[in-house]
């Protein structure tokens, strides 16, 4: 297996807003791969996804020992996620075995990340007070779940989807205060049982392209580690700022893809 070291310079970059903001393995990845490198789309996805899983994995370790993860909330989406992702990759075999289209998901997809940005923007304009990031969510306790179902659906359907739907969600169902570091870290971790569920299934496919995966992998570790350590040194409203300009770019390329 060849490096080829312009992939992993590009895994490095997306790596490192991975880790800065939580966003960027399947939102930024995956078009890079598409429109970038000519990669095939059901490879793209395919690789994307195990590639996500050990990125997200190293940048959310790095997280966890600064102590930010909301642990409560997380188990919640948890259980929704892996249930969805095993959904989707259900519906993905079909589709696959009846030759249909599902390019249309990315508009919606699309949107969902966008509206996501403006929702960030629009906190980053509201004074917030200190909140212990393990306070429990204060909300319906079938909410999280659900959404982490709906996200492990369009995570296994397009690999696009783990950090920026849940960043979108978690800035919903997180304590009003929760600082960014909170967000991301909890972000990270959110999607590696998704994306490790998702992934396995592509790889008995054969659809994982694993000389390109050993590419992304030698950037993105690296540049997820910086990132993650960055993002502790930075200002709460600057990341933020950094996060939803991140979900906006997202928002663009998957609606271009």
């Amino acid at each position: 297996m060849e490096i080829e070291l312009l992939t992993s310079a590009a895994a490095a970059l997306v790596g490192f807003l991975v880790g800065l903001t939580g966003v960027g393995a399947g939102a930024l990845m995956t078009p890079i791969l598409i429109l970038g490198f000519g990669v095939a789309a059901p490879v793209a996805i395919a690789t994307d996804l195990v590639y996500a899983t050990i990125t997200k994995l190293v940048g959310g370790v790095t997280h966890m020992r600064a102590g930010v993860i909301q642990w409560r909330l997380l188990k919640r989406l948890w259980i929704g996620g892996v249930a969805g992702a095993v959904m989707g990759a259900g519906i993905v075999i079909a589709v696959v075995e009846l030759e249909m289209d599902t390019s249309w998901l990315k508009y919606p997809l699309g949107v969902i990340i966008g509206l996501a940005s403006i929702s960030l923007f629009l906190r980053l304009r509201r004074k917030q007070k200190p909140v212990n990031p393990s306070t429990e969510v204060a909300s319906n306790s079938w909410v999280a779940p659900a959404g982490g179902a709906g996200i492990g659906l369009a995570v296994s359907m397009t690999s696009v989807g783990a950090g920026a739907l849940g960043m979108a969600l978690l800035t919903r169902l997180s304590p009003r205060g929760t600082t960014p570091q909170s967000l991301v870290g909890t972000d990270l971790l959110l999607a590696v049982p998704i994306a490790l569920t998702a992934g396995l299934g592509y790889l008995v496919t054969g659809l994982v392209d694993f000389s390109l995966l050993l590419s992304l992998l030698v950037g993105s570790i690296p540049g997820v580690v910086l990132g993650s350590a960055v993002s502790r040194k930075i200002s709460g409203p600057l990341l933020s700022a950094v996060v939803a300009t991140a979900l906006m770019a997202a928002a663009v390329l998957v609606l271009l893809d």
